[in-house]
């Protein structure tokens, strides 16, 4: 969609999907974090007719915020930022279609939540890392394919939606997660659910503002140009939280399982030995991101947008911060410290405003980077301190100091070598730092013995999936 919309017309249609962005944070109430928590913690406990309950009132919200927001949204952001922010009604239009994918959103992020809570993980790489993505692909790619107009491309955006929640209520009646029960009452689990998610709302919609401010802020001081080359390169940090989320969305139910059973001893020691795991194999996607975003901007997206290299790399470091620091947010949600987490975004997100706004007007987006790498690491770094002096838990073991510095000193090294080198960011370049970069982990003793014999275990089963879809006919050619 980037390489088809002129840069003009991806920044009106990032700026009208954050104002969708913005409604559909809000009309989820902070469900989808708290669901998962409190099925998890309500089935430690055993307590089964709770977890129906949940389930049954977590649905009915989230329908009926769904159509609200359908209703107030549009007239809401006409009434607030047309008449200055959006006088020719550009990014009203493209509201206006989009709006309709709230719903299907709430719903889908309810049910992928509902699974998590029963440790049904797969469900959101089904419907979220491979049906979303792929069916988006496929609705964009017959737009532009066509020659569509932006319209064009965003009704793509939203059949994709509607798809992706069509099979989600397929799967989701054929396999549900657990033997439904249509009795409906308002008690006491749905009131602890909705008082432990309204601090989430606050937190998700705070968190989320701080991308949404920069977009906000540079549609409101710089040309849409600008909004869109910070809005096509702003994608590419997302990789550097792959990992942490990948990871944090397994770890929550499980701790928030063992905090049901009241057997917090063992999260601890989750905690550090997978902060270590996500760091250590987040590095080499920032290394990338970091040390070539020339490279990577000029072959995803054009020249045009090469404007975005400085920015680019602010925002590195600034999401580096989530994986560095690993799974205080998550283990603060586990224990339901949802309180503070919410004190938390409302810091950041100031902080990230007043930078915006200090330095947006001269320095355009590598100020709105600035104030996102800031205020993202200030919130790490917040979170960190109230689980290692709420819960005495942290993750800087000594191997863990140890992985930074060998990381620190490795990525000093590859800036320096392409200073001296004129390096082209070729695979084979990179492929060389990534062998290196692991005989260094291996042979700096940053992994203990049992980590090491769970690598062992984990290629021994990858070898024998492998050779067990090898013909037979093959093996013995090879061999």
């Amino acid at each position: 969609m980037t390489s088809h919309l002129s840069p003009a017309d991806f920044g009106t249609y990032s700026l009208a999907l954050t104002v969708i962005s913005i409604s559909g944070a809000v009309a989820t109430l902070g469900l989808n974090e708290g669901v998962p928590r409190y099925i998890a913690f309500f089935r430690g406990r055993q307590e089964e007719q709770k977890v129906h309950e949940l389930i049954l009132s977590a649905i009915l919200m989230g329908i009926i915020a769904g159509l609200l927001a359908i209703l107030v949204s549009p007239s809401l952001f006409e009434k607030l930022a047309g008449e200055g922010f959006d006088a020719q009604g550009q990014i009203l239009s493209i509201v206006k279609i989009l709006v309709f994918a709230i719903p299907f959103t709430i719903l889908l992020n309810l049910t992928v939540a509902i699974y998590r809570g029963f440790d049904r993980t797969n469900v959101n790489m089904y419907f979220y890392n491979i049906i979303r993505p792929v069916s988006l692909l496929g609705f964009a790619s017959t737009a532009v394919f066509f020659g569509a107009s932006l319209k064009g491309v965003v009704f793509a955006d939203l059949l994709s939606m509607v798809f992706t929640f069509g099979i989600m209520s397929v799967y989701f009646i054929k396999k549900p997660p657990v033997k439904p029960e249509l009795k409906f009452k308002f008690s006491e689990p749905t009131r602890q659910l909705i008082r432990y998610s309204f601090p989430l709302l606050i937190t998700a919609t705070l968190l989320n503002l701080m991308s949404w401010t920069d977009t906000i802020m540079l549609g409101y001081f710089k040309p849409a140009e600008v909004v869109g080359v910070y809005n096509a390169v702003y994608p590419l940090v997302g990789f550097l939280s792959l990992v942490i989320a990948s990871m944090g969305y397994v770890y929550v139910p499980v701790a928030s399982k063992l905090w049901g059973l009241n057997e917090t001893q063992p999260v601890g020691s989750i905690y550090a030995v997978m902060t270590k795991w996500c760091f250590l194999l987040t590095f080499p996607i920032f290394a990338l991101i970091f040390v070539y975003p020339e490279f990577l901007i000029t072959k995803l997206y054009g020249a045009e947008y090469i404007g975005g290299t400085t920015a680019l790399r602010v925002l590195a470091m600034g999401f580096i911060a989530n994986s560095y620091f690993g799974f205080n947010y998550h283990t603060l949600l586990a224990s339901g410290d949802s309180d503070f987490l919410m004190k938390c975004s409302v810091a950041s997100a100031g902080i990230n405003v007043v930078i915006n706004f200090t330095l947006i007007p001269d320095y355009g987006m590598v100020g709105a980077a600035i104030g996102t790498a800031v205020s993202y690491a200030s919130i790490e770094v917040l979170m960190t301190l109230r689980a290692w002096k709420k819960q005495n838990m942290h993750p800087f073991t000594s191997m863990y100091r140890k992985l930074t510095l060998v990381c620190v000193i490795l990525t000093a090294f590859m800036l320096a070598i392409k200073e001296v080198i004129p390096l082209s960011g070729a695979a084979w370049e990179y492929a060389v730092f990534i062998i290196a970069y692991f005989a260094i982990v291996h042979y700096a003793n940053i992994l203990d013995r049992t980590e090491v014999s769970m690598i062992g275990e984990i290629r021994k089963t990858i070898r024998q999936n492998v050779s067990g879809h090898i013909p037979q006919a093959i093996r013995t050619l090879a061999s």
